[in-house]
């Protein structure tokens, strides 16, 4: 009886649990759209500079800043550098949030060099209810399948335990 009991709290949790995931996928797409955004706009910003300045592409403008004898410029060349090379990890992220399934999602946001991020995500965060399709079939499998798998020992050893306690039979030949 309180083994029922706690198989149907336990499953309510984790169906509420996985419910939370597309969400926070979502919520974290916006973010890194918001990021992209803004990354777009100082790469654009860049570009004209290189241009209006007479060099041929952004990268002849930041290695002839990194030639510059202020330590000040740089620095400013090298973090613009670094935005550059961010770019493409950004768009990549997007990509994944956008077309991917929920398990690359959730392998993407929960992998350890985004954690960062995901905190920033993570402060502005309200659980809430999921209204697609998709979402709430994913949650609920997804749930069912982990409620299955944290059971299974359980289960087997109440089986195990059942067999053993069985009266023998013989058989008289």
């Amino acid at each position: 009886m309180v083994v029922r009991v706690l198989d149907k709290v336990l499953f309510a949790v984790l169906f509420i649990i996985t419910l939370q995931v597309p969400i926070l996928a979502d919520h974290y797409r916006q973010y890194l759209s918001g990021y992209y955004d803004a990354l777009r706009d100082e790469i654009t910003t860049s570009t004209n500079m290189a241009k209006n300045h007479g060099f041929t592409s952004v990268d002849a403008m930041l290695d002839s800043l990194q030639q510059n004898s202020e330590a000040v410029v740089r620095e400013n060349a090298k973090l613009k550098a670094e935005r550059f090379a961010q770019m493409a990890t950004v768009e990549q992220g997007i990509r994944k949030l956008e077309h991917g399934h929920y398990f690359e999602k959730l392998a993407f946001i929960a992998s350890p060099s985004h954690y960062h991020t995901l905190t920033r995500v993570l402060d502005n965060y309200r659980p809430s209810v999921p209204l697609t399709p998709s979402s709430i079939v994913f949650s609920l499998i997804t749930a069912i399948l982990l409620n299955l798998l944290m059971w299974t020992p359980h289960f087997c050893y109440c089986q195990i335990k059942h067999i053993k306690s069985k009266p023998k039979r013989f058989s008289y030949k």
